[in-house]
């Protein structure tokens, strides 16, 4: 009897298991305008959740993203938001709004869901100029950290934004983009290393960022972009890097970070954004690309899901639910929602041209953007070094072209990388001899 019971057991949760499925929620906001994504999503509870863009409109629902309500403009390129309950929570942005000049980005407050929120950061010394990763730990306790384009800072707070501690990470960082913390003490940012140990870095400290400890760090390995902290001992880590021949990458550690695995994603020509675990075996990842990738044998394969695109972030809320934000926003789930609504994809407004290919004297670089942005241009060797920074600053919209000297260059395989708020684009340019 046991083993029948047992049987029954297994076929049902088989069952269970088989129905949870990726959905594009009808009734969400659906950013597939300039800018490609909405940038972060956070749910408090399976019910209630919030997502921005890059206009500065924050969208909220409360019954699991069947209905969302837009809670107004905040005017800034809002980046990243979270909430420590139901009233309490806060949202960064980066540096310039969008389509606007460059100027020090903001940090804000909602004690109310949403519905009002004030700007802190007149208390923040010096202002940030981006910021990219929060973590609330609880209505007082407050992680920003940023950017993505650097100066590399952390930012804290323990009294729920009244003052702050701006913590100079340039000794360990370039540029950080993301930020978790368990406590008020323990947590983990993750970039772009130091001027003298580039590449992928994740870094811990165990007393408030007064000290820290680099964990990774591989030159051969670029920005990384997002962490996921499953628990104490998994966490994950998405690379925005280059990669040529190996396809895109994310990072795993099943020891709390002590090591990390890189585990390859057959994704050729593109980068990663997005990372989320609902098992330490079962995960996804996406990036600038329509559809998504699942593996349920801790990253060792993958396989596409073709469903949505330019997935940014993921939040597990429990084992069977989690939400992504991409073009629109995205449910995992054992339930289903009617939609009436086809999911439209625009072609991107910015473009990426390199002649002629093969190379050997002198390398053009052509290239549009449709709207003022953030821009970091730049040639790159198979390894992910860069070998020359052709641009990287505020850029205006418009058609440019660039000639660069490559005689002196050895000769091989190498990246043009084109990375803006916008959209990420890479062509591959063989220099011959």
């Amino acid at each position: 009897m046991k083993t029948k019971l047992l049987f029954a057991l297994l076929i049902l949760s088989t069952s269970l298991t088989a129905q949870l499925e990726w959905q594009a929620l009808p009734d969400a906001p659906n950013f597939i305008g300039d800018l490609s994504k909405l940038d972060d999503v956070y749910f408090i509870n399976p019910q209630t959740g919030w997502t921005i863009n890059s206009l500065g409109e924050v969208f909220k629902t409360e019954d699991g993203g069947e209905t969302w309500a837009n809670q107004g403009d905040l005017e800034e390129f809002l980046r990243c938001i979270q909430f420590a309950n139901e009233d309490v929570g806060y949202a960064g942005s980066l540096q310039g709004n969008f389509g606007g000049p460059p100027s020090n980005s903001k940090f804000f407050k909602t004690i109310d869901g949403g519905d009002t929120w004030s700007d802190v950061t007149a208390s923040m010394s010096p202002e940030p100029i981006g910021i990219c990763g929060i973590s609330v730990v609880n209505e007082d306790v407050v992680y920003g950290c940023g950017a993505f384009y650097g100066p590399a800072r952390v930012y804290k707070t323990l009294d729920g934004g009244d003052t702050w501690t701006n913590i100079d990470m340039s000794a360990y960082a370039q540029a950080l983009v993301d930020v978790y913390f368990y406590n008020e003490n323990e947590g983990y940012v993750v970039g772009f290393g130091s001027i003298t140990s580039p590449g992928a870095v994740v870094l811990k400290t165990v007393d408030g960022g007064e000290n820290w400890e680099t964990l990774f760090n591989d030159s051969e390995i670029a920005l990384l972009w997002k962490i996921q902290v499953l628990d104490s001992l998994n966490l994950f880590a998405s690379v925005a890097g280059n990669s040529m021949e190996g396809g895109a990458q994310i990072l795993i550690s099943n020891d709390g970070g002590i090591n990390w695995t890189s585990k390859q994603v057959p994704v050729q020509g593109t980068q990663l954004q997005g990372v989320g675990f609902i098992t330490p075996d079962h995960g996804f990842t996406g990036g600038f690309f329509d559809g998504l990738y699942e593996t349920t044998d801790g990253g060792d394969t993958w396989q596409l899901i073709d469903i949505g695109a330019n997935y940014n972030r993921f939040q597990k809320v429990n084992d069977t639910l989690m939400y992504a934000s991409g073009h629109t926003i995205y449910k995992y789930s054992g339930s289903s929602v009617t939609s009436t609504r086809e999911e439209i994809v625009q072609e991107p407004n910015y473009s990426l041209d390199v002649f002629p290919n093969p190379a050997s004297d002198n390398l053009s670089i052509s290239y549009t953007l449709g709207n003022n942005t953030h821009l970091k241009l730049e040639l790159v060797d198979q390894r992910g070094k860069t070998v020359t920074s052709l641009f990287d600053g505020w850029h205006q919209k418009g058609a440019f072209d660039v000639d660069m000297d490559v005689s002196s260059l050895p000769a091989g395989a190498y990246l043009v990388v084109f990375l803006s708020r916008e959209g990420d684009l890479m062509k591959k340019v063989l220099i011959q001899r």
